[in-house]
């Protein structure tokens, strides 16, 4: 069967490999074969241009022929970041319609980049915004859940909350908005996540010296 999607491979929705994923192009929901979409029963392993003509985005309704192919589903160590947006875009379905889901907001990693062995980013969701760590062998080794750990950067030290993520494992975060409600949109919450993301790895400013006046260095 030929089916077309807008943007995807020329418009050919034939020539779609069976573990790539798509992202709708109105909300940035991301639909990947090896999750399937539980909400509309759709069986892990399903490639995209086997779902039916009827299937919409689980997360705004938006028609599946407005997704926009974004790459290979093939999760391997180096995905990890995308694993853990991955988990929360499934738990944005179960948070959906609740009062303190913003629509306007869709899951996204935002800045993550390696420092001393760990993942550190930006997790943006529909309903929170945390500076979040994916922990290094060393941090596994000591880590537990429920437990609290400070970890330096060069901006300063910050309190992580230790979590089991279910799909993902232990992570470590740092609350920066705990609802989203104040944003008006997508872009917005980008901008302050990358901010943010970029803040962490500016080095420490030292406190200004305390001014002295003329008559004290004479002195007087």
């Amino acid at each position: 069967m030929s089916e077309v999607f807008e943007g995807s491979y020329m418009g050919d929705g034939s020539r779609i490999a069976d573990d790539t994923r798509l992202e709708c192009g109105v909300c940035w929901w991301v639909y990947d074969p090896a999750l399937g979409d539980e909400a509309n029963q759709i069986p892990p392993g399903t490639p995209f241009r086997l779902l039916p003509d009827t299937w919409n985005c689980p997360n705004c309704s938006t028609d599946k022929h407005k997704f926009m192919v974004i790459g290979a589903a093939t999760l391997s160590e180096e995905d990890s970041v995308q694993r853990l947006a991955n988990a929360y875009r499934r738990a944005a379905l179960k948070v959906k319609g609740l009062p303190i889901y913003n629509p306007t907001i869709a899951v996204e990693a935002i800045g993550f980049r390696e420092y001393e062995g760990r993942q550190v980013g930006v997790i943006v969701t529909p309903w929170f915004m945390n500076l979040t760590v994916l922990p290094s062998e060393a941090d596994l080794k000591v880590w537990l859940a429920g437990r609290s750990t400070m970890i330096g950067f060069p901006s300063g030290a910050y309190e992580f909350t230790v979590t089991d993520l279910q799909d993902v494992g232990l992570i470590g975060t740092c609350s920066l908005f705990s609802t989203m409600l104040d944003f008006t949109d997508h872009e917005a919450a980008q901008l302050a996540a990358k901010t943010v993301a970029d803040a962490v790895f500016e080095p420490e400013q030292p406190a200004p010296a305390p001014s002295v006046s003329r008559r004290q260095l004479l002195g007087g």
